[in-house]
């Protein structure tokens, strides 16, 4: 018994891959090459709604001779190309597995192939119709009753998905990149879309990369060739196009790759490629083996990967360049230390990703830079949210800074020590505004001194986390100790021994020991010019007799006062009186008289380590600006400016 293989209406469905409209043109348009067609013209004929009507595909190849017109319809696979050597002009030939006319169900329901060939006697024209729903093709014979040329017109109408977009100009473009190989190896042929000849060679950004791949397998000879070729308009996806030795594609797939503002298209060039189509992938499963195809397309991802990084070095270079010949790269000289490369070389990144977003005169230009710079040093996980607050990044931009703030080891690092130039610079700041002849005698003690300390409170120590600042003494403990307690202070007035209510410069206060034991300190100011003297001492320990003798915490055994009386210089009597600079010391109280200098020192001793590390020294520049973004409030700028008479 013979039992005759039946094609049945569901595989032709399978086949036609209804959802891909422009590879059902791009699969005509093959077929047109493939007989020897120097001209193939495709054309989209539009209602009066402009919706696509008809899709037609028209070339001067050979035809199709009506003695192969049955072996060529009638069953599939077996195609005559599987064996051919090539073309009668000798070019690759693209189908080689005798199914490719059903891709016409993905541009309509009914297609008609009118076709004219040269027979030993005459011109013969042969008309072939096929209807969605049936497996059968009608096929007329006929002698054509006027002259005509070799050539094949197919015509398709009805119905189909997505069909509208063969509209979009990015059809175009998609259709160029994808027959960009084979045009150009054979330039006699041409192919024109809606009037328009596909020229890669004008769309072509520069000179396209090429280089032999390394898939990790011996491969018995030279292996394939990777070619990367950049657009000037931007193609509706980025493809890893699998190709044959010559550039004919056989295989799409996508680059999968992040390089967001590169617009290309990738091309795996390899003889042993020429016999595979899109049908023998199993999906998914080729990229997750060693086979021939796996391999291949695994090693080419990972060269686009370095080829573009590559790349985006080097343009990073270029507008690292000219933003400093502009003036708004927001650093100057050359980096202190490996940290400060780091941090740049991170920044360069950064700033490049989103230099199209970078508009506007120098100094929004300048503005935003700074603000790059700051997000980074300070938050550089939160940068893709802050970045997108500021410019509206697309999802390429987001993804492509997720991934480099991911792959950065040196992100945190970068804040950590940001934050201790930070410190630096601010110890330099104070330093100008306490001790130099100006400054010091003009500087205010409220608004400047006090403004300033609030957002430096890490100088009296790093495990404060609340301050309040010049309030009543009485507002300060009733406001201030309940975050730490957890429980409600009665509104009662704290007096001073002589019956008057007290001020307080800063009340810092910080819980250790899984909230067993409670500190606070309270700092008394003086403005610089101020000796400390017994009236400054007394005044200090009013604050501290007031709070200790205190009913409502006068036996709280679990929390440790201290209180510094800070200023430039101490009364001589004072410090014979308390040589140490302690006025009271012991198990809940401690009164302190301690100078400016020996507190500055202090920090400056406890930043040693990582100062000598970063090999970061701050300056009068960088002093300015770190006062001019940290401490605009305050208006302390104008007093670390420098004077005229300062570079007489």
């Amino acid at each position: 018994m013979r039992i005759p293989v039946e094609v049945r209406p569901d595989f032709i469905e399978k086949v036609a891959r209804r959802t891909d409209p422009l590879g059902a043109v791009e699969e005509l348009v093959w077929n047109s090459l493939d007989a020897d067609a120097t001209d193939v013209y495709v054309e989209l004929e539009l209602d009066d709604f402009g919706g696509v009507q008809a899709v037609v595909v028209k070339d001067n190849g050979h035809g199709i001779p009506s003695a192969t017109v049955e072996s060529a319809f009638k069953g599939m696979g077996g195609s005559w190309k599987r064996t051919a050597p090539g073309t009668e002009s000798g070019r690759q030939l693209h189908g080689r597995h005798g199914y490719g006319r059903f891709r016409v169900l993905a541009l309509g329901s009914n297609a008609t192939w009118t076709s004219v060939s040269e027979s030993p006697s005459d011109m013969t024209e042969v008309v072939i119709r096929f209807q969605d729903g049936d497996s059968d093709f009608d096929v007329d014979e006929r002698t054509p009753t006027s002259p005509q040329k070799p050539g094949t017109i197919v015509r398709v109408t009805g119905e189909a998905q997505r069909k509208q977009r063969l509209t979009a100009e990015r059809a175009r473009e998609e259709l160029t990149s994808r027959l960009a190989m084979y045009l150009s190896k054979y330039p006699a042929a041409t192919v024109w879309w809606c009037g328009t000849a596909l020229d890669p060679s004008e769309a072509i950004e520069g000179q396209p990369f090429e280089e032999v791949l390394d898939i990790g397998i011996d491969t018995g000879g030279p292996g394939p060739l990777l070619r990367i070729v950049e657009w000037k308009t931007k193609p509706p996806r980025r493809e890893l196009l699998i190709c044959d030795d010559v550039g004919v594609h056989r295989v799409t797939l996508l680059a999968q790759i992040q390089a967001p503002d590169y617009d290309f298209t990738a091309y795996v060039l390899w003889d042993k490629f020429a016999n595979l189509t899109d049908h023998d992938l199993l999906e998914g499963e080729f990229e997750h083996s060693d086979s021939l195809l796996g391999s291949t397309v695994k090693a080419a991802r990972n060269r686009l990967r370095t080829h573009f990084r590559e790349q985006e070095r080097e343009r990073t270079r270029k507008l690292v360049q000219q933003w400093i010949e502009e003036g708004v790269y927001p650093y100057s000289g050359q980096p202190s230390g490996p940290v400060e490369v780091a941090e740049r070389d991170t920044f360069n990144e950064v700033a490049s990703l989103v230099s199209r977003q970078l508009k506007g005169p120098k100094s929004a230009r300048r503005t935003q830079m700074v603000l790059l710079r700051e997000a980074l040093r300070r938050q550089p996980t939160a940068m893709p949210k802050v970045l997108d607050e500021l410019f509206a990044l697309s999802g390429p931009q987001k993804e492509r800074l997720e991934d480099l703030v991911d792959r950065t080891p040196m992100a945190n690092l970068i804040a950590a020590n940001a934050e201790t130039i930070d410190r630096i610079d601010a110890l330099s700041a104070l330093r100008t505004l306490l001790f130099e002849f100006e400054s010091r005698y003009t500087m205010r003690e409220k608004d400047q001194l006090h403004r300033m300390l609030e957002k430096e409170l890490w100088i009296f120590g790093d495990e404060y986390g609340h301050a309040v600042s010049e309030i009543g003494l009485t507002k300060a403990l009733n406001r201030h100790l309940p975050r730490l307690d957890g429980r409600t202070v009665p509104q009662q007035r704290v007096q001073l021994h002589n019956g008057t209510s007290g001020r307080l410069d800063l009340l810092l206060s910080c819980v250790s020991g899984a909230g067993r034991t409670k500190q606070h300190l309270v700092v008394e100011l003086k403005r610089p010019r101020t000796v400390l003297s017994e009236t400054e001492v007394a005044q200090i320990n009013s604050y501290a007799y007031a709070v200790t003798t205190d009913e409502r915490y006068r036996h709280d055994d679990q929390t440790h006062w201290e209180f510094w009386l800070v200023g430039n210089s101490i009364d001589g009597v004072v410090q014979w009186q308390h040589p140490d600079g302690y006025v009271k010391n012991d198990d809940r109280v401690t009164i302190r008289i301690i100078t400016w200098g020996a507190i500055i020192d202090a920090c400056e001793e406890r930043l040693r380590k990582q100062r000598e590390r970063l090999d970061y020294a701050s300056d009068q520049t960088h002093t300015i600006e770190y006062a001019q973004r940290v401490h605009s409030d305050a208006d302390v700028v104008p007093l670390l400016a420098p004077r005229e008479d300062d570079s007489a």
